[in-house]
This record gives structure tokens, C-alpha cells and sequence, in this order.
């Protein structure tokens, strides 16, 4: 039976928020069966029916009922975290929207988001995957208010002028209040609807993002820059197209289209000129994405997850085989230590 996984970085932070609430990590360990020492360990993947464990048992210590949406509220995607770097780095709010879609499937591979974009309305909706024991489906409401709030928060930072939702819909029943959902939601909520989505107008999403961080700038673009200069033996094609990667993977992998675009040459004439030098485009992408991960994950604290999506992994599983085939081993099993194949 194949089970939804969660990361445990999503673990580590609801029971982060938890503890601000004045309950202590053993308490909530006790009461969900959650081994503490996943707790020092962001790299993990875990069956999603601890996180339903913890969602359960978190209402029922804080007395919360909307621990989802507070839990989303609490934390900062504009932290000095590869997330929090992607999403500002993309031009509009619509690519941050697909971003942030993206980041959420990975954390929790029991969602599936979809953005269908119309002239007026996008609309980013949110369904429980296929798996044969996926807690999404059982227990949606906690995980699902969750996911809106951290998008529709998140998106509200992003541009001059705030962006809000046109509206917000959620499959499962009407809460008993729905103060907190107002607040953090906008006045448009809807519950019992047929999907659960958040929808903007389509114009809205055309807005340009406010320039990034400093500090975000300061923590990643240098590991991108390192990496390039420390892959030495290649041609000057090999040379060129690296540099574009290490400068445009953030979130997404550009396709080769587009970096013949840039080097203005032909996708033709620059695949020749590759393979002339002993390489192609597949086997740089290879390349960077090793470097880059090996170095992100040589940081401790550093989720794997979070990696997966700066390095444009579509899923956790996709990521896995490819850690595991750079290095024989998972990325939840990688040492929090610099690896010595890596030059400084």
C-alpha cells in the first residue's frame, strides 16, 4: 500500500509552533507517538499519518481549533530559507503562485495543486492525491486551511500594493467560527464548495514583485557562484551555459530553448557545440543540480525538500533517486558536514 509522505521539516514546524503555545515537545511526542529525534532531523520523509497525529493531537493540547491557519501565520517564508529565496526571485505574482504551489506538493506529496489561469480569474486549487491511505482525504480540513493561509499570506507580501484573494473555497464543512478564517482569508470564504482553491484575478498576478532581499541574495546567489567557478573542466560553451543555470535555477530549470535564446544561438548550433566539448545540456543540469545540493545540504538544518524545490524537482521521489544516484545514499542519510568532494 503506498502511503502519502510528508517532509519532516513540516512536522518540525508545527510542533514548533506548539511550543510557543506552552506545550512542550514531550507532551506532544507522547500524544501522537512521534519519535523525538525526527525533530533534529528536516531531511526525513514521514507517512502522513503522523502529520494527521499531529493535527489532531495539537487541537486538542492548545485548545485551538484553527491550528492550521495559525500555524501557516506563524511562519515566515521571507526567512533566510531557500523557499523564501525562490519565491522572491521570480518576476510576477503569478510565477510566485505557481512557485508556491509547487513548494507545498513537495512538502506534503498527499496534495496535488493545479493553477488554471482564464482571462479574469487563476484559480490554484488543491486536491488529495490518489495514494491508497492518504490522510488528506480522511482529515482535510486542518492541512488544506493550512495550505490557503500560507498561500494567501505569503502572496500578500509580495508586491507594492497587497494582492487578496477574489475568494477562497474549502471542500469540508463550515467551521463553528469562522472569525480567524475571515481574518487571515478574506471576507470570501466558502465551505462545502466542490473544490478547495484559492482564486485571484488574473490580472492582479501580472503585478511585479518588490525586489528581493539583500540577506536572501547574500545567503544563495555565492553558493550558485562557487559552484560554477569550482567546475573548471569546460569548454567555454560548457562555461557559458553554467553560468546562465546557476543564475536561473530557482525553482525551475530553464530548458535548453531558452539558453540558446540567451546566448543567442541556435538550440541546433549550441547542442553541437556541447557535445564538441564532451558534454550536453541534460549532463550540465545533472552537474549543477549535484554541486548545488550537496553544498545546501552540507548546511545543517537544511531541508532537503526545500532543496529539491530551489533545484526544480517536480517531487520528493524524483529528487531521492536522483541524490541517491550523485551519491548511494538518501538525502535523509546525508551527513550535516561538508563533503570533501567539494572544493571551497
Amino acid at each position: 500500500m503506498h502511503h502519502a509522505t510528508v517532509a519532516a521539516s513540516l512536522v518540525i514546524d508545527v510542533v514548533g509552533y506548539l511550543t510557543t503555545r506552552g506545550i512542550s515537545e514531550d507532551a506532544i511526542c507522547k500524544a501522537t507517538g512521534l519519535d523525538a529525534t525526527v525533530l533534529a532531523q528536516p531531511n526525513a520523509r514521514l507517512d502522513g499519518a503522523v502529520m494527521e497525529r499531529l493535527w489532531n493531537a495539537g487541537g486538542r493540547l492548545s485548545g485551538d481549533p484553527d491550528l492550521g491557519l495559525h500555524t501557516a501565520e506563524a511562519c515566515n517564508p521571507d526567512a533566510r530559507t531557500i523557499a523564501g529565496y525562490v519565491v522572491r526571485s521570480c518576476r510576477t505574482a503569478g510565477e510566485a503562485l505557481d512557485r508556491l504551489a509547487r513548494h507545498a506538493a513537495l512538502l506534503n506529496d498527499g496534495l496535488r495543486l493545479s493553477l488554471t489561469r482564464e482571462p479574469d480569474l487563476t484559480t490554484c486549487r488543491c486536491d488529495a492525491a490518489g495514494q491508497s491511505d492518504n490522510y488528506v482525504a480522511r482529515a482535510p480540513r486542518q492541512v488544506m486551511e493550512a495550505m490557503a493561509a500560507g498561500i494567501v499570506g505569503t502572496m500578500r507580501r509580495l508586491t507594492p500594493v497587497p494582492i487578496a484573494p477574489v475568494e477562497v473555497t474549502f471542500r469540508h464543512a463550515t467551521p463553528a467560527d469562522l472569525h480567524e478564517h475571515h481574518r487571515l482569508l478574506g471576507p470570501a470564504v466558502r465551505f462545502c464548495a466542490p473544490t478547495t482553491s484559492v482564486v485571484y484575478a488574473t490580472t492582479d498576478l501580472e503585478r511585479a514583485m518588490l525586489p528581493a532581499k539583500a540577506d536572501l541574495l547574500a545567503v544563495f546567489e555565492p553558493q550558485a557562484q562557487r559552484v560554477v567557478a569550482a567546475l573548471d573542466r569546460h569548454g567555454p560553451v560548457s562555461r557559458r551555459v553554467l553560468d546562465l543555470l546557476a543564475g536561473h535555477i530557482r525553482g525551475m530549470v530553464p530548458d535548453v530553448n531558452d539558453v540558446a535564446h540567451a546566448l543567442a544561438i541556435s538550440e541546433r548550433s549550441l547542442q553541437r557545440h556541447l557535445r564538441d566539448e564532451g558534454t550536453s545540456f541534460r549532463d550540465l543540469v545533472d552537474q549543477l543540480r549535484r554541486e548545488l545540493a550537496l553544498r545546501h545540504l552540507a548546511v545543517p538544518g537544511t531541508s532537503a525538500t526545500d532543496v529539491a524545490f530551489l533545484l526544480g524537482f517536480s517531487e520528493p521521489a524524483a529528487f531521492t533517486r536522483a541524490f541517491q544516484r550523485w551519491t548511494g545514499q538518501s538525502p535523509a542519510a546525508f551527513p550535516p558536514s561538508a563533503p570533501a568532494a567539494l572544493p571551497t
